[in-house]
């Protein structure tokens, strides 16, 4: 294995790389097997950044951190800046890359460092619901008027109200989602890594009791309807899953409706919401942590201080 192969066929070198156990070992923690769906991801934006080297004429074992920051600095094919966590990803990507062909100093990893230490304080405040624009999107209940919009809403309870990510949203079972409520209104959801994201863990997490008619009716239609698969929130009625893009831009549908106007609005927000609601609520911050399933308490101080800026009169919006 030779870091000048990849200077050669960058892309055969990732592919290969991508599909062998060596990827999985640089992981930062245990993940399941890679999917289908996560690979296509990975070699997309590999893909693009092999095209943004040949243009400029760079070769993989020459790059430096501030190339790479360069690299971060390019518009995408609609022409937007790439958003601090896409560079972030694409970073920890080329990171585990170099780590593999064991370069040191790694590059992407001085290139995290450079964006940690130059990134605006105010750009790495997360962008969360206060109760009363969560209360609102819950009592909005648009009328259904067809199936896909019934699974849309339901598909933004679970986030919004159960904490899901957008991976685990577009992944989640109906195997995973209790046949019925706990004895306080709320609906049990046993997540697992199946059809998620790479870094899924396995845990638990309550959708509140508000959200929990509308998402079994959700489910009771789909079994009315046929769809093959169990796949909670499928694209058709092929079973097919759903993509990324679909989901934010449901999210961005639901709070214009609910007339909610807050910066940043995505799958991510309504997350953020319910985490930062429950917390401001009383929730114990390690119970809050198994419920998001984050993999250590660190991980939860974005949203601790965002809970804080909340209390204190200072959340955005």
């Amino acid at each position: 294995m030779s870091i000048h192969s990849w200077d050669r066929s960058p892309i055969t070198e990732f592919d290969a790389f991508l599909h062998s156990a060596a990827f999985s070992q640089t992981a930062r923690r245990a993940a399941p097997p890679l999917s289908a769906a996560s690979a296509e991801v990975y070699s997309f934006m590999f893909g693009r950044f092999v095209k943004w080297m040949l243009v400029h004429g760079h070769t993989f074992s020459k790059l430096q951190a501030g190339d790479l920051i360069g690299f971060l600095a390019t518009r995408d094919e609609r022409n937007r800046p790439l958003h601090s966590k896409i560079a972030y990803r694409y970073m920890r990507l080329l990171e585990r890359c170099y780590e593999h062909l064991a370069v040191v100093p790694n590059p992407a990893s001085a290139a995290i460092g450079i964006m940690a230490a130059d990134r605006p304080a105010r750009d790495r405040e997360m962008v969360a619901l206060s109760p009363a624009q969560a209360g609102q999107i819950v009592a909005s209940k648009p009328e259904p008027t067809s199936w896909k919009r019934q699974r849309d809403r339901a598909m933004q309870l679970v986030m919004l109200c159960a904490g899901l990510r957008v991976a685990e949203t577009i992944g989640l079972l109906t195997t995973e989602v209790a046949a019925g409520p706990e004895e306080d209104g709320t609906l049990r959801i046993r997540l697992t890594p199946a059809e998620k994201q790479p870094t899924s863990q396995p845990h638990e997490t309550f959708l509140q009791a508000e959200a929990v008619e509308e998402v079994l009716g959700w489910l009771e239609t789909r079994r009315r309807l046929g769809i093959p698969g169990r796949l909670a929130f499928p694209a058709d009625d092929e079973g097919r899953p759903l993509h990324k893009s679909t989901v934010y831009r449901q999210a961005r549908s639901a709070l214009k409706d609910a007339g909610v106007a807050i910066p940043h609005v995505g799958g991510r927000t309504l997350r953020n919401g319910f985490a930062v609601v429950e917390l401001n609520a009383g929730m114990p911050e390690e119970a809050m942590r198994k419920r998001l399933g984050l993999a250590g308490a660190p991980a939860l101080d974005s949203y601790l201080s965002a809970a804080r800026r909340q209390r204190e009169g200072k959340g955005r919006p």
